[in-house]
């Protein structure tokens, strides 16, 4: 529990306006990426006919995956290691430190600094890691095809679900949060008008 509190700690020593906006640019700057020319993805949709890649998939058992790698061809699945996968270095963590770093502006503001609720800026760290794990099974998957490894592909099911509840229960922490600074903040606001 301690290692937990000294981490949360850390990740609130490094939020600040700045960061959080320059982070937000780094996740413009990639999301923009993603949907570029330079991204992969249309070009494995239209190979698998409209399916999206993996890792936007939120749950997908090891069948329907190995259909979707058949239907990449040698090609496409050439083209996922080299064009999805370097990019896929950079997200998570890009990810994880734009939500922490939300979560941790937010928290000080509703809640005293030893308040167990400071713990939520953690919420981001398992999206990141479950991402990993995905995008590493994902690529061993993809290297050993056209052999089978069952056993790894429902983990990267696993993995992905993981990345996506963690990633909004993040979001939806940030949206509370916002909610319950508004609804102080007016609180505040009307207060100090009757004291006026």
């Amino acid at each position: 529990m301690r290692a937990l509190q000294n981490l949360s700690q850390r990740l609130q020593r490094f939020a600040s306006l700045p960061i959080f906006f320059t982070l937000t640019l780094v996740m413009v700057i990639l999301g923009v990426l993603m949907i570029s020319p330079v991204s992969a993805s249309d070009e494995l949709k239209a190979l698998a006919n409209g399916q999206d890649v993996p890792d936007t998939q939120f749950w997908r058992p090891p069948e329907k995956l190995y259909q979707q790698l058949d239907a990449y061809g040698d090609a496409g699945r050439r083209l996922y290691l080299r064009r999805v996968s370097p990019v896929d270095i950079f997200i998570p963590p890009a990810q994880m430190l734009f939500l922490s770093v939300a979560i941790s502006l937010l928290l000080p503001v509703l809640f005293s600094p030893v308040d167990r609720w400071q713990l939520l800026n953690l919420v981001p760290i398992p999206a990141m890691i479950g991402d990993y794990l995905e995008n590493w099974s994902m690529i061993a998957i993809m290297l050993a095809f056209p052999a089978r490894l069952n056993v790894l592909a429902n983990a990267a099911a696993v993995f992905t679900a993981l990345k996506f509840i963690f990633s909004f229960a993040s979001i939806l922490i940030i949206l509370v949060g916002l909610v319950l600074w508004l609804t102080k903040s007016l609180q505040y606001f009307f207060a100090q008008g009757e004291i006026g």
